[in-house]
């Protein structure tokens, strides 16, 4: 049988088919030829990097050289050809724009045609190149956060994660090396990275970026629209991951986004973003249950028995502040305007001081509500779920579960006098929430002073 096989592939197998092969064969080596002609002459580069008249020049010839290297898939004196690249960028400002875009191209082009070494090198290319930038080279700044952008993004949906984290770790260690100025180019980067870190579920990197989002955060923003963006896209990565009962990386954002929240102090964002997690908490309870919300957006409940917390301190301050001043305006006879002007620093404090907790109150109320409605259930059985989860979530902390108490029974007690037709006809299934009250004739006057 074998024998009659090898007969009829002798047979069809004809002294044409032969030539054909070997002129084949023959192209192929002519191509591989005339391909290693265009390999980078890095004797004439070096002479070339060495002398500015001759920049145009030597970013086209760069530009050469990476084309050589994505046809060839070769990785042999790549770091000398980027070594090259990035001597161009310190030499040459003048063609740094034109190096950037070859950069991201190239970057992306390798990770695509599985040579990541040359994609990698690209990202670090890019941010080498930034470091040389001033303030008052703000648009070819931007330029370079899009480039690398674009590289990154591409390393991880072409699956090299190892490359995803190293230039994660190297854009961390530029900012704390830098501390260059926040522009809506790095947002972008940030708000970016967030997401696809979170979609791939690369938890390693995904730490990185929110603790480089947060240090970014931190600092004072010359556009507070800009960070307002920002944030909110942080809250809706967090709410789509969240959808995917994805808990570690749900965990990872949202932790961080109230970390950022609690550092920067700015109480106008807080109620945006606290308003807008409310809604995607809605929603993930209607689409699973409200135990499984909770659970997802655990985060954002310490946060708001945070602020809760923060804003009680600063309303006994205010109270105490108020009663030194009217104690001080008794005894002095001068310096009216002194008092006035203190005695209005003292009532805006504690006025502002009032709203937060109006907000956090009046928020859980509503996300109570919204959620019952949705679950078609009454407000009392949110109410009993919240706490029944919230405590079984802190078993051994004996001072969080007395905080947690007080944070719902104020919440409670806050429906009750703002809802009093719902209220009355539930209250008697309140028993578990309200009872042992731990509220004291303080936290109820303060309570119908919102209400």
């Amino acid at each position: 049988m074998a024998n009659q096989e090898e007969r009829i592939f002798k047979k069809i197998y004809t002294d044409f088919d032969k030539r054909l092969d070997q002129e084949l064969d023959e192209e192929k080596a002519e191509r591989r030829r005339q391909l290693l002609l265009q390999a980078p002459n890095f004797k004439l580069l070096n002479m070339m990097v060495e002398n500015e008249k001759y920049s145009q020049e030597l970013a086209a010839k760069l530009k050469d050289g990476g084309l050589y290297y994505l046809r060839s898939r070769e990785e042999e004196n790549v770091e000398k050809y980027m070594g090259i690249f990035r001597r161009t960028l310190q030499s040459h400002p003048s063609v740094r724009e034109e190096l950037f875009k070859q950069a991201g191209f190239l970057g992306c082009m390798a990770y695509k045609r599985d040579i990541p070494l040359l994609g990698r090198l690209c990202g670090e290319a890019v941010l080498s190149g930034l470091r040389l930038l001033k303030q008052e080279d703000q648009e070819l700044i931007e330029q370079g956060y899009l480039q690398f952008k674009n590289v990154t993004n591409t390393a991880l949906r072409s699956r090299n994660e190892e490359d995803f984290r190293e230039l994660v770790n190297a854009l961390d260690r530029y900012w704390k090396d830098n501390r260059i100025s926040v522009t809506p180019g790095l947002l972008g980067l940030l708000s970016g990275l967030l997401f696809v870190a979170a979609d791939r579920r690369q938890t390693n990197a995904l730490v990185t970026v929110c603790s480089l989002s947060r240090n970014v955060l931190r600092r004072s923003s010359e556009e507070p629209v800009v960070r307002q963006q920002f944030v909110m896209e942080w809250s809706n990565t967090a709410a789509q991951i969240a959808q995917r009962d994805w808990k570690e990386e749900t965990g990872l954002l949202l932790t961080d986004l109230c970390l950022c929240l609690g550092s920067v102090r700015d109480v106008a964002l807080i109620k945006k973003v606290m308003a807008d997690i409310s809604i995607h908490m809605q929603m993930q309870s209607k689409w699973d249950n409200f135990e499984i919300a909770f659970r997802l957006y655990y985060p954002c409940q310490l946060f708001s028995l945070a602020l809760l917390q923060w804003g009680m301190r600063r309303y006994r301050h205010a109270l105490k502040s108020e009663n030194v001043v009217e104690a001080e305006t008794e005894i002095r006879e001068s310096g009216i305007l002194d008092q006035v002007e203190q005695k209005m620093n003292v009532l805006g404090e504690k006025e502002e001081a009032l709203e937060l907790i109006r907000f956090v109150l009046r928020n859980v109320r509503d996300m109570a509500a919204a959620c019952a409605r949705l679950r078609m259930k009454d407000e009392w059985e949110i109410f009993v779920s919240w706490q029944r989860e919230w405590l079984s979530a802190v078993p051994d902390n004996s001072r969080r579960k007395e905080r947690v108490r007080l944070f719902l029974q104020m919440a409670a007690e806050y429906w009750r006098n703002t809802r009093p037709s719902r209220s009355s006809k539930q209250w008697e299934f309140m028993t578990e929430v309200v009872t042992p009250s731990l509220l004291s004739d303080q936290h109820m006057e303060l309570i119908k002073e919102i209400s």
